[in-house]
Formats: C-alpha cells, sequence, structure tokens
C-alpha cells in the first residue's frame, strides 16, 4: 500500500499543538488507497520544512497552506508553505479572518464602552468587519436592550443580542456566521464565548466559569484558539479572553477607525490637513459624541507614546 502521494494538497491550520500544527484538508482533493469511505474533510497533525523557519515565515490558525508526504493511515503530513494572507489578528492571532465577532455582556460582567472599543479598534485596525454580540440580554429589559442596539448602531456597528438562557437571537447568529467564510469569536473574560461555542458546536464540550463576584469580571476558560466548522464552508474561532486589547495605531490616522467619526471626514474636511481633532479651529468631529472622550484620552496618550526620547538619566 502506498501511503504517501506525492501531490500537494491544500489546506487550513486549525489548531496549534505544542511543536505541531493541525491541518484540515478536503478529502475531495486526494485520492486515498484505503478501502473505506472516509468523511467530507480529514485532519492531520503536521509538522512544518525547515525552510519555512528560515525564510521567517510564520504560521498561526487560520492560514492556508501546502501539505506534502501525507500518511493518510497515521495521519500525518508536512507543511511546505504558506499561501499570502487576506487579513491577521495580531492578538489573538489568527489569519485570513472574515468577521470579528466581539461579544460583550449587558450584566455580570456589566458592559464597558471603553473596553468594547478596544476590541472594536483591533478589528479596524486589522480592516476586519466587526459584529458586537450582546450577550447575556435576558438579565436586562427590553427597553434596555433597545437602548444598546442604538447606541452600538450610532457607533456604525452591526448587534447581534443574544442569550444562552432562553436562546434568543442564537438562530439569527448562526445565521450571520454561516454567511462569511472565518468568525473569530473575541470578547473580555466571563462574558459568554464558552458558553455561546458550546451552543453553538455540541461536539466542542469546553468548560466553562462563572463570573467572578469579588472581581465581577470572568475568569478564562479557553487558553488557546480554535477553528470548528458551522458547516456550509464556515468556520468559528473561540479564542482565550482578555480585558484590555492594546491599540497598535499612530495619532494621525486614529480617528479613521471610529466609523462615526469617519463619516464625518469622509462627508467634508478639517481646516487643517494635519487636524487631530481636539482643540484645533475648523475641525468637523462633533465633539459630543459618545466615544469622543475615549478618542480623546488615548489620543494623548499615543501622540506622548510617540514622542522622540529627550535624553537624560533613567
Amino acid at each position: 500500500m502506498n501511503k504517501h502521494k506525492p501531490n500537494k494538497l491544500t489546506g487550513i491550520v486549525v489548531a496549534l499543538k505544542a511543536n505541531f500544527l493541525i491541518v484540515e484538508i478536503y478529502c475531495q482533493q486526494s485520492e486515498t488507497d484505503f478501502q473505506e469511505k472516509l468523511s467530507e474533510k480529514i485532519r492531520l497533525l503536521c509538522t512544518r520544512r525547515n525552510k519555512l523557519a528560515y525564510e521567517g515565515f510564520f504560521i498561526d490558525v487560520g492560514d492556508i497552506v501546502g501539505v506534502e508526504s501525507v500518511d493518510y493511515h497515521n495521519r500525518r503530513a508536512v507543511i511546505s508553505e504558506v499561501e499570502i494572507r487576506k487579513s491577521f489578528l495580531k492578538r489573538p492571532a489568527v489569519a485570513n479572518v472574515t468577521l470579528a465577532s466581539i461579544c460583550i455582556s449587558v450584566d455580570e460582567p456589566l458592559f464597558d464602552i471603553e473596553q468594547v472599543s478596544r476590541f472594536l479598534l483591533t478589528a479596524e485596525c486589522a480592516n476586519i468587519k466587526p459584529l458586537i454580540v450582546l450577550t447575556k440580554i435576558d438579565l436586562i429589559t427590553k427597553n434596555e436592550m433597545v437602548l444598546y442596539e442604538k447606541k452600538i448602531n450610532a457607533w456604525g456597528y452591526e448587534c447581534i443580542p443574544i442569550s444562552i438562557h432562553d436562546s434568543q437571537g442564537i438562530d439569527l447568529l448562526i445565521k450571520r456566521f454561516k454567511q462569511t467564510k472565518l468568525t473569530v469569536l473575541a470578547g473580555p473574560s466571563g462574558v459568554g464565548k464558552t458558553s455561546l461555542i458550546n451552543r453553538l458546536i455540541p461536539t466542542a464540550l469546553k468548560p466553562t466559569s462563572a463570573v467572578s463576584k469579588k472581581l465581577r469580571r470572568g475568569v478564562n476558560t479557553t487558553r488557546h484558539v480554535e477553528l470548528f466548522s458551522m458547516g456550509n464552508g464556515s468556520l468559528l474561532a473561540d479564542t482565550p479572553g482578555f480585558n484590555r486589547p492594546e491599540i497598535d495605531c499612530k495619532p494621525s490616522s486614529f480617528a479613521f477607525l471610529f466609523p462615526e467619526f469617519r463619516t464625518q471626514l469622509n462627508n467634508s474636511q478639517c481646516k487643517f490637513r494635519n487636524c487631530l481633532h481636539r482643540d484645533e479651529p475648523g475641525c468637523v468631529i462633533n465633539k459630543s459624541l459618545e466615544r469622543y472622550s475615549f478618542y480623546r484620552e488615548n489620543l494623548e496618550e499615543m501622540i506622548n507614546s510617540h514622542l522622540p526620547y529627550q535624553g537624560g538619566l533613567v
């Protein structure tokens, strides 16, 4: 029996395991010598060619890779090349993301404008479309939920409210995820990402944890990034929760990461080309917008961090 095929196959990295990568390939690409009927997709435990490391290639979950030396019997292979990424999230590290689904709870823990804005800016910096998933809406009234939706829509974002407890919005969310290729499920700890994964992908059976009553924030239960199939060719990435994503941006382009500011800047121009939308005369940004204070505070931090070193004693 010839276990190895000389032809190169294409797959997607669905998980990292120690020094190995788990790659999912479509069986219709291959002609196996097994009599058994394989399922539509199989997963292979892969190493990488040394030349990839020498050439400085980093491989992350979501990368499209070429594999060869495939051993179907033992489900092993070697990654020989990596395709150019269409997008990349630095944290969590996921390649070729088409939708960033940001889970934010309305209670336990409470909705935090700064926190959700930081996650949104992470997606905006990577030029990835964000979707806000409001979780635990069974803990608030319908009127309160409507106010949250109006707030998020005013920022310029799509919003889907859900509840794992009574299944509100779950079918709509599944439909939305199946409309895109690779969705990342991100957000702070304790907002219900793992519970949502278990609901959407019952075979995942990931452990969950309650919100700390003392700290009023969640305990992280997801330790690594992994891709799950949603059917219809769509994939969902669960990621570890973290509470304060860093903003990696230059002060001059910061305002364009806010859709509500971007609309104003596209419709009219500030008097000065280098306007940072602080107190400059002729600035077109509406300073009464809800997230302007967040913008201003973080802009000042960016300006200070980008100042050249002035010397002196350490």
